[in-house]
């Protein structure tokens, strides 16, 4: 396994696109930021907070913050070192280290996101990929940083797109034991669809879950973040296939060995 990764690595690291000799036996997804828009809603909740407090903080200076600190806590079960990590430097930069404490903002954060998940709409595209798939009959699954708590409320705002997947690994699941970039949670999953993780994709929008998808073996699809443009995310990360235009609609299927979508779909 570590040669085949290792000639996959170079080929990677040439520029080339990596072709699929292996069929996709399952597909993979990561939950926030690929299926479900909360990526950016947590983003922009949290600057409209910075600025009721009396701050300000633009978004390019802010998601780097929390991109960094989430990098300082790879492979830590808890979220709440990284969380408050990235609010001190929240903090310091707006100047408002005197009104609250790094666990305060955090906490005033993750109330107003528990409200708004309700509210949270899927990705563009994600509807009509999820149901190709499973029409298809190729088994998938969520697995995510998120918790149980967090996924269930999800859950039922968005049911149609749960009820097509068959497994859900979440981040508090007692066989997570590292959180991404450890492949722990795809490599859970995969076991529980009954598939070797290397006929498995992934699809991921964080550096770091595309490096713990390239870490279980699996082939990796990287969907870049609305503000983050694909040759950043590309910067020593190793994907199969990155979506350029951001858009689930234009998942590769050829490129694993899958029919396509329906014509009519992809122009949406």
């Amino acid at each position: 396994h570590v040669g085949q990764l290792d000639h996959r690595l170079t080929k990677l690291a040439m520029g080339g696109l990596v072709s699929s000799s292996v069929p996709c036996d399952a597909v993979l997804w990561d939950l926030d930021g690929t299926l479900i828009d909360t990526s950016s809603a947590s983003m922009i909740t949290l600057q409209q907070l910075i600025v009721e407090l009396g701050g300000e903080l633009e978004l390019s200076t802010l998601v780097p913050i929390v991109e960094q600190s989430a990098a300082i806590s790879t492979g830590q079960k808890a979220t709440k070192s990284s969380k408050e990590h990235w609010a001190q430097q929240v903090l310091r930069v707006t100047g408002l280290e005197a009104k609250l404490t790094p666990a305060a903002l955090v906490k005033k954060w993750e109330d107003r996101m528990i409200k708004k998940r309700a509210d949270i709409q899927l990705m563009p595209g994600a509807m009509e990929v999820v149901s190709h798939l499973h029409n298809l009959g190729i088994p998938q699954a969520i697995a995510t940083m998120s918790n149980s708590r967090s996924v269930a409320i999800k859950q039922r705002a968005h049911p149609e797109i749960f009820d097509l997947m068959d497994v859900v690994v979440t981040s508090d699941d007692p066989d997570v034991r590292n959180r991404k970039p450890a492949p722990d949670c795809w490599l859970t999953a995969a076991q529980r669809l009954k598939k070797k993780c290397t006929r498995c994709v992934v699809v991921e929008d964080s550096p770091e879950g595309m490096r713990s998808g390239f870490a279980a073996g699996a082939r990796v699809v990287g969907v870049p973040a609305a503000w983050t443009s694909p040759e950043k995310i590309g910067r020593g990360v190793k994907v199969d296939y990155m979506l350029q235009r951001g858009l689930l609609l234009d998942f590769p299927f050829k490129q694993f060995g899958l029919p396509p979508l329906p014509p009519q779909l992809t122009k949406k």
